[in-house]
């Protein structure tokens, strides 16, 4: 068993205790971060990242080898990729979906154009800079997406254009990932690219980039095809099994085989786990294949951002500090109005596009990526030296990043009303009131019915009679395709998960009505749903006293017990059929 675990982690045995004490500093060291940064209320990953910096060879040096733990942390790496794939719900852009797709290549386009001559002032050459200008580009999926849930402005218009410009960030990386070889050989520190390999001639930089392009876009296309077809009709029949560990499994199986496929195109594993979760997101089991990863996922974040923390050269970044702070500034300031730019150019409001900058000014985890792929060995794009001073300005705007997201919103209130341009690439214009916020419902009572057998039927229709508005959360993957052909809106999912409480909009429900007979899932939705949102009302079904007791406990307002239930109507039916018999005899 060891020599099979420490083998399949890149290690051998002597390695192994090794790789097991720096995995215990680092998950202790991100834990004692973890509690720190949400009493002051920081963002999590530039504290990991910070957290690396100082446990790494760096500073104290508690960690002096991390070159030990590479093959976690892309293990890590795999599995953020694939979480932040799984939250890519393309339906929220399904409306003007050609207007912000648009928008969102303009903004894309904007930073790198200005990013990138702004690296060569900097002193690196035009392919290097090239490369840092679109890592810089990249803003943090991670970090934002979160931001925006915990306030609840994701469905806004500027939440919709921030999700956006995020998601044709996330694919550009795709491309970049791709071009790197040809850009290494134009910087003339790369190897030889795949057509040299194969042919044994030299070829130009924009020949390989076409070559090696259209390789990964054929592999590309065949998992995306493999993904649309094939993995969802695998996963319902998992589901059908109502075996949470089989979809679990096959969920990270398909993760770890888009990676592993990528890699084969000499594309980088990440990537692949990210088109992995993109290809999931599409099918009703994302939520619940969230919810299911979530922790997991976490867990390795830490160990992946600590690590990559530790990859900095405290030194280098101390001696260029006054470059990493002004770096650092002008990434948030340019970056900030070129997105702004773009989004304004698109059609939006001045207020709405300068929000929207604001909000994406940063740099991101995919940035991180795409700069320790061009300092790698075989590619030298960039210097050891160099990169750390780079990530040391990702992670000051990453660290600011909170503040700047809950400064956005003052914008409408101490600026004038900035209008929309006359003429703009799509025709689209964005008023103020459409800056504030989307409806997400159309009035009246709106209730999550949990489960759909006996119980949960009868009270969804009595809900819907009465004019209520119902989302069902149901387990039975045949009961949700049927459901949805009828047109209920209806989520599959554990509906103590609380990705698929967000999804069924428990932020904007009045009621949650728990009829899974699942006594532990009931127990744990009570804790789940009171924790996210404080005023809901709760009624549980539980099916003994001292269970209903312990909903109670956990929040929830009312619960219905089965034994009690039970017991009155046995009396009832007792004294129905007994009753006479039971009358006092006349003398």
């Amino acid at each position: 068993m060891s020599l099979v675990g420490t083998t399949m982690l890149g290690v051998t045995d002597g390695a192994a205790p090794a790789v097991l004490s720096d995995l215990l500093i680092i998950l202790a060291a991100a834990g004692v971060v973890a509690i720190i940064t949400q009493r002051v209320r920081l963002a999590i990953i530039p504290a990991y990242l910070l957290t690396g910096v100082i446990i790494g060879p760096g500073a104290l040096g508690i960690i002096s080898g991390p070159e030990r733990i590479d093959a976690i942390s892309e293990l890590a790496l795999i599995l953020l990729m694939f979480g932040i794939g799984l939250h890519m719900d393309l339906s929220m852009l399904r409306r003007d979906m050609r207007r912000l797709v648009t928008t969102g290549i303009a903004a894309v386009t904007f930073s790198i154009a200005v990013l990138w001559p702004v690296s060569m002032i900097g002193g690196l050459s035009a392919p290097a800079a090239l490369t840092v200008g679109i890592a810089l580009s990249m803003s943090s999926t991670a970090v934002v997406l979160r931001l925006l849930q915990l306030r609840r402005e994701l469905h806004h218009t500027s939440g919709r254009l921030t999700f956006a410009i995020l998601i044709i960030q996330d694919l550009a990386t795709i491309i970049v990932l791709m071009i790197l070889p040809p850009l290494a050989r134009w910087n003339g520190t790369g190897s030889a690219g795949v057509l040299e390999r194969a042919t044994g001639t030299d070829t130009s930089p924009l020949v390989q980039i076409l070559f090696s392009g259209g390789i990964a876009m054929v592999g590309i296309g065949a998992l995306l095809l493999v993904g649309k077809y094939i993995l969802p009709r695998v996963l319902l029949e998992a589901a059908r099994q109502r075996s949470g560990e089989a979809m679990i499994v096959v969920s990270t199986a398909a993760a770890l085989g888009a990676a592993a496929l990528t890699n084969t195109l000499g594309i980088s594993p990440a990537l692949g786990a990210f088109l992995g979760g993109f290809m999931l997101s599409s099918t009703p089991f994302r939520h619940h294949l969230s919810g299911q990863i979530s922790t997991i996922r976490d867990l390795f974040s830490a160990v992946f951002f600590t690590a990559i923390g530790m990859t900095v050269g405290v030194d280098a970044a101390i001696a260029h500090f006054p470059y990493v702070i002004a770096g650092a500034v002008g990434l948030l300031a340019l970056k900030g109005l070129m997105i702004a730019l773009g989004v304004w150019i698109s059609g939006a409001t001045g207020n709405l596009s300068l929000r929207v900058g604001l909000v994406l000014c940063q740099g991101g985890e995919f940035g991180i990526v795409i700069l320790e792929a061009a300092s790698s060995d075989g590619l030298g794009l960039l210097q050891r030296d160099e990169m750390s001073v780079i990530i040391a300005m990702i992670v000051l705007s990453l660290m600011v990043t909170p503040a700047i997201i809950a400064l956005a919103p003052s914008l409408d209130r101490h600026l004038p009303s900035l209008p929309a341009p006359k003429h703009n690439l799509t025709g689209w214009s964005s008023t103020k009131d459409q800056q504030q916020s989307e409806p997400s419902a159309t009035g009246g009572l709106h209730v999550i019915v949990a489960g759909f057998g006996l119980v949960g039927r009868a009270v969804a229709d009595s809900l819907t009679a009465k004019g209520g508005h119902v989302t069902i959360v149901e387990m039975n993957p045949t009961t949700v395709q049927t459901q949805r052909r009828l047109g209920r809106r209806i989520e599959f999912g554990d509906i103590s998960n609380p990705d698929v409480l967000e999804s069924a909009g428990i932020h904007d429900a009045d009621a949650l009505i728990l009829t899974f007979p699942d006594e532990a899932m009931v127990l744990r939705a009570c804790h789940t749903a009171r924790r996210m949102k404080g005023d809901l009302v709760i009624i549980a079904r539980l099916n003994y006293v001292a269970k209903g007791m312990a909903a109670t406990e956990l929040g929830a307002d009312a619960v219905v017990v089965e034994e009690l239930a039970a017991a009155k109507e046995m009396e009832r039916e007792v004294l129905l059929h007994l009753g006479p018999l039971l009358a006092p005899k006349a003398t």
